[in-house]
Formats: C-alpha cells, structure tokens, sequence
C-alpha cells in the first residue's frame, strides 16, 4: 500500500473516540499493511506517541503481534521520557526570563505543556522548543538563556527564524517573529502581543496566543511558510483539529476568515480545510465546514496526481498546487505563477536563507546572481513537474 493511503489511515484512527462502529474496518486496513511501515510513517509524521495512546484508548492493543506491540510501548515510553525532559528546560527557560521581567510567548507545540490540548501532554511528540522574545529583550533574553543552562549557538537567520540554543538534547528556536520576515504582512504584531493569554506550568506564569491566533499561526506556518499542501505531516493536522475542539467557542472563526480574505490566502484555507476533513473524516467547526466542499473534485484530481510526484520533486509539487488552486483563467494562472515562483520562491526570499542554502554565506555582493540562479532552478523545477503531471494524465487516459 502506498504512502499516502497510510498515512490517511494513520490520520484517521486518530481521530476516532471508543465505540464509534469504523473502528474494526479501519484496523483491517492497517492490519493489511506492513506494521514496519505504519510505524516508520507515524515516526516521520511525529505521532508515534499518540498513536499507541490511541491504540490503548480504543482497546486495540491486544491486537497488535508481541514485536510490534514491544517496538511501540518501547518508542511510546521514549516520547514520554524526552516530553518529561522537555517541559523542564521550559520550566527552566520561563523561570530565568521572569526573573528578568521579560515577557516570552510560547508557540507552537510546547503550547500543550500548559493546556491540555492532547489530553495529556506526554502526547504530542517535540522536536524543539519555540518561544517569541521581543527584539529589545534579545540583550538580555540570551543571558537568561544561558543561565538556564543552555548554550547559544547562534543566529541563523536574523529576523526571518531564529537564534538558536541547545541543551539537555533539545534545540530551543528564540524567535524575533512568529513567522519569517517576508509572511510578517499576514499578521498584526501589536494585537498578536496584546491579546496573548496567561496561563501556568507548574505554578509558573508565561504566555500563550490567543486561541484564535494559534489556529491562525499554525496555518500560516505549516501551509504558508512550509509550503505543505500535499506532503503534509499528520501531527500538523492533528494539531489543528485538537486546538479548535480545546476551545471551542474561544476561537472566533469569522475573525479567521476575515484575515484569510484580506491577505488573500483563503485559496490556501480551504485546501486545508479540505485536506483535514479528507484525512481525519472529521467534520469541523460549522463556520468554516463547508468552504471547500464546491472544490472537492478539483482538490481530488490534483492531490491524487501530485502526491505521487517523485521525492526530489515535492517542492515543486508543491507550488504547482499552490498555484492551481488559486484558479482563475489564462490570465489568473500567469499572475499566480508568477507570484509564486518569482515574488514568493525568489524576490520576497531573505538573503541570508538564500546566501545559507547555496552555502556562500558571507560573500553578500554575490546575492543578485543567486537570485538568477535559484529562479533558474525553480523554473526548471516547475517545468519537470507539468511534465511528469502531463505524462501521469497521458498514461491514465490511455488505460481508460
């Protein structure tokens, strides 16, 4: 069975409660599936914990071979270990910037180590922690850091990411932005600030966003900047899904789609929207439920097409169908491709990302060749990808 399908049916047991009748016929799915790569695709989607929490909740362990019920518990117990280590050196980070009365806003999944969206926050597996400092508290802010035990190792991409800290084997992001500089225009910094949320770890007080700007930030992280429209990873839908039905009434969906609207990403809303509901067979909050249902068909045929795509020709999978679904005629298609493989992939990119990937990181003077260059790159890209899409649609035509 292919990637996707499993990763479809991953998606979807996560989403099931006890007693719902799907539960056998699914199982049955995954149990025709080479386990060996269930649990590969879990670990590489980063939901390896919850999915043997979920397992266990739905009364399914039993059914599991001895030596895949072993490697399970075995990588279950080691999520949990390294989430025990994890919420103490956020514990450590948060008590030392409090003692300095500097205000840090945690993002992202760490959010869950002060609401218990998953449940429980052994849960949600981490991979590194994401705080947001003011750029004014950075002087200081770093000292904390370091008093907390952690050692810096360095800006690697000032204003667009992150400067960066390790320690206890976990790498720490100390964000300037909630996204890179050049996304920063989807955003309201001032009310981003303003409307965070206070919350406690242990006794000890920091801040989270708002609940309407979680669901936000996480959609504009995952599918704006990651570009993950196709390849998407299960923990990023999860996410989602969990943080609305955590808060339910808090989240104020028209005031999402008033953003989407305005900054002229709904296009890309609705694809999510879709893609979550496709995935999980999850119905989700009445406001925003059915924006992609008039899309379906379409969303189909390109997503089967190019979630097939070749690995070294994701990315460009992945533009095409950002470029696709803003639709349009002749026209809107040229425009579109223009902005998203000129404005967004060449001309909006920050130099430093450009200057690190091409790896000639202090030769800036270079910066307008490696412009031309990486537009070359994209543009042959692009082309591969209307060619390998051109031959699946010839190929499918002919066995039809």
């Amino acid at each position: 069975m292919n990637e996707p399908t499993t990763k479809r049916h991953i998606a979807r047991l996560l989403s099931l409660k006890t007693g719902e009748k799907s539960v056998d016929e699914l199982w049955n799915k995954l149990e025709s599936i080479d386990w060996k790569d269930v649990i590969d695709i879990a670990q590489e989607n980063r939901v390896i914990t919850f999915l043997f929490f979920k397992i266990k909740q739905l009364g399914l362990e039993d059914r599991l071979k001895p030596e895949t019920r072993r490697i399970m518990s075995l990588e279950y117990h080691r999520g949990v270990a390294r989430n025990v280590v994890i919420r103490h050196v956020l514990k450590d980070m948060i008590r030392s910037l409090n003692q300095c009365g500097i205000k840090a806003i945690i993002l992202k999944g760490a959010i869950n180590f002060c609401e218990n969206i998953y449940e429980n926050w052994n849960l949600r597996s981490m991979e590194d922690l994401d705080i947001l400092i003011k750029e004014e508290d950075f002087p200081v802010a770093r000292k904390c850091m370091q008093t907390a035990g952690l050692h810096y190792v360095g800006g690697r991409i000032p204003y667009d990411l992150s400067e960066d800290f390790e320690g206890r084997d976990i790498a720490i992001d100390m964000h300037y932005l909630p996204v890179p500089e050049k996304y920063i225009s989807l955003f309201d910094m001032d009310s981003f600030w303003a409307n965070t949320v206070e919350v406690e770890m242990d006794g000890i007080k920091t801040h989270i966003p708002c609940p309407t700007d979680q669901i936000y930030h996480k959609f504009v992280h995952d599918v704006i900047r990651h570009q993950e429209l196709i390849n998407f990873q299960i923990q990023d839908l999860c996410d989602f899904v969990m943080t609305s039905q955590y808060y339910k009434e808090r989240i104020d969906w028209e005031e999402i789609l008033y953003r989407v609207r305005k900054n002229d990403i709904e296009s890309l809303f609705k694809l999510h929207c879709w893609r979550i509901k496709k995935n999980l067979g999850l119905e989700l909050p009445e406001p925003i439920n059915d924006l992609s249902d008039d899309n379906i068909q379409y969303y189909e045929k390109w997503y089967s097409q190019l979630s097939e795509c070749p690995e070294w020709l994701e990315s460009a999978g992945e533009r095409l169908m950002a470029i696709l679904i803003r639709g349009g005629k002749i026209f809107g298609h040229i425009k579109n491709s223009f902005n998203v493989l000129v404005k967004e992939s060449v001309l909006d990119e920050s130099r430093e990302f450009l200057l690190s990937i091409y790896h000639v990181e202090g030769v800036r003077p270079l910066l307008p060749l490696i412009r031309i260059i990486h537009l070359f790159r994209i543009l042959s890209l692009h082309i591969l990808i209307i060619a390998y899409v051109t031959k699946q649609r010839l190929s499918t035509y002919k066995q039809t």
